[in-house]
């Protein structure tokens, strides 16, 4: 890649959905919840992946394709802790800094914080935990 790319299209959001989480799936922290959430076939991967790239879109272009409960699929997965967050905002902000410009990388990762905050505090409550302490 010449440039970082400056906008958010449907393209450049595949794009950065496959990189992180071709980065994610190598993660000593994430890869083994993410295995175990989505799978190990492709098929399974091209399915999440598709499945994340209408939310990325949803939010960012606002085409209103998601459908999914993310915190419903998210409480599924009792062992998601603040690290696994933190490790997720870390690594999501890293590949968007690769592959954007400082202005839409600083976009994504202020949208991916919220995004994470809330689902986060969202599973705290559903736990019975201080939602005050999060912080993604």
């Amino acid at each position: 890649m010449s440039q970082p790319f400056a906008a958010f299209t449907e393209e450049l959001l595949t794009i950065l959905v496959r990189t992180f989480y071709d980065r994610a799936r190598q993660d000593a922290l994430l890869g083994p919840i993410f295995e175990g959430a989505v799978g190990t076939t492709e098929e399974a991967w091209d399915r999440h992946r598709a499945r994340i790239v209408d939310f990325w879109s949803s939010v960012l272009l606002s085409t209103g394709r998601y459908e999914g409960r993310p915190m419903v699929a998210h409480a599924a997965l009792p062992m998601i802790d603040a690290d696994h967050f933190r490790r997720w905002l870390a690594l999501f902000h890293d590949t968007a800094q690769g592959l954007f410009t400082a202005e839409a990388a600083l976009r994504l990762a202020e949208v991916g914080t919220r995004i994470g905050r809330s689902l986060q505090m969202g599973l705290a409550v559903a736990r019975g935990q201080d939602a005050g302490a999060c912080r993604a």
